[in-house]
């Protein structure tokens, strides 16, 4: 505006000029980055709208694709958007998902653990579906790949969502994305899939049951 008032323009043509940068500024929002970084909430549902392929890795939290709103509250996590948003987005036709979680997510119980019977259905019958494919690394792996720092998702080839204490990072930069799709990879190959993976998952759900009930 000060730019605007040292051109010494009529007040009409001020605010119309001004308009045109709310809109550009408003039109750049879901893309913008600061150095291949963006710290704005809810953009994992955007990506993985677009994204044809998103693969997410868990190391000791459920990654957000999967948790139920119970799950997040009980835990202090984000949603990453809304749960109707996400259940479109795995039922959307043509996208295909791969969750490969460390045995550890299975057994991260927050709080008292009664979110942890609905959580754990959810990954199952998310796991029925055609377009996903669930993995397990077992506890017992012998040898990580890479001492899992953290967990992330990554949207095809366009960026990666990492998860701190405080914010959601969207990485963006095409040399930390084909990084973490590597990673993914490694971890991948070192996870068991199908009916050994769903084995996993309906253990921790018979334990945390059994430790409720008693």
């Amino acid at each position: 505006m000060r730019l605007f008032g040292a051109l010494d323009l009529e007040a009409v043509e001020v605010e119309r000029l001004a308009g045109v940068v709310r809109d550009a500024y408003a039109a750049t929002v879901p893309r913008r980055v600061d150095a291949g970084v963006s710290y704005r909430e809810g953009r994992a549902v955007e990506l993985a709208r677009d994204a044809v392929v998103v693969r997410a890795f868990g190391a000791l939290v459920m990654p957000v694709p999967l948790r139920t709103a119970e799950y997040v509250a009980e835990s202090g996590v984000s949603s990453g958007g809304e749960a109707a948003d996400w259940a479109a987005v795995l039922g959307g036709e043509g996208r295909r998902f791969t969750f490969v979680l460390a045995e550890g997510v299975l057994r991260t119980w927050p709080g008292s653990g009664a979110c942890m019977a609905g959580q754990l259905a959810h990954v199952l019958a998310v796991a029925e579906r055609p377009n996903v494919r669930l993995g397990v690394v077992p506890g017992s792996a012998s040898r990580w790949p890479r001492v899992p720092l953290h967990g992330f998702v990554v949207y095809g080839d366009a960026a990666v969502t990492v998860e701190t204490f405080t914010r959601e990072l969207t990485l963006t930069d095409a040399a930390e994305v084909r990084r973490y799709a590597e990673l993914f990879d490694q971890y991948e190959r070192t996870a068991v899939f199908g009916a050994d993976a769903r084995g996993f998952v309906e253990r921790a759900a018979r334990e945390v049951r059994e430790i409720i009930d008693s």
